[in-house]
């Protein structure tokens, strides 16, 4: 495990050097703030909603999961990942649309109702495998009970 670690760290920190490489010799200096201001945006995203939000449902997840089942709860866990994950792509694309752009061609599409549809899609998934499998543990309750 810990070479394994170690290859990880080795790995990300080449990554990392690589790509400080390519800012400082691909990247004019008058961008590097937009960079430091998205990187900063990304991470306070990332840690101050989306980290706390997949804490809270797992918090929950964990006091559900014997009624609902394993693999319901980790299903709609997965969907509600999902969601997030899709939702923090997505932001980005739909606040520049509502800003504007000279060039027609980029940012073309309704990132708004794309979303919404991909949210309706992850919460009936995420409620269909909660139902399913809640209907398999009554099933086995039952079963269990009556022998």
């Amino acid at each position: 495990m810990r070479v394994a670690r170690g290859l990880l760290i080795a790995a990300g920190l080449g990554l990392l050097g690589y790509g400080a490489f390519l800012v400082l010799t691909e990247i004019a200096p008058s961008r590097w703030l937009g960079i430091v201001v998205w990187v900063g945006a990304a991470i306070l995203l990332h840690d101050g909603v989306l980290a706390p939000i997949v804490v809270a449902v797992g918090l929950g997840a964990e006091r559900v999961r014997d009624r609902f089942g394993r693999r319901g709860v980790a299903v709609a866990q997965g969907a509600l990942l999902v969601g997030a994950i899709l939702t923090a792509i997505t932001v980005p694309a739909l606040v520049a649309s509502t800003l504007g752009n000279p060039n027609p061609t980029i940012l073309v599409g309704s990132y708004g109702l794309a979303l919404a549809i991909v949210w309706t899609v992850v919460l009936w998934v995420a409620a269909l495998a909660l139902r399913t499998s809640r209907t398999l543990v009554r099933r086995a309750e039952r079963a269990t009970r009556t022998k």
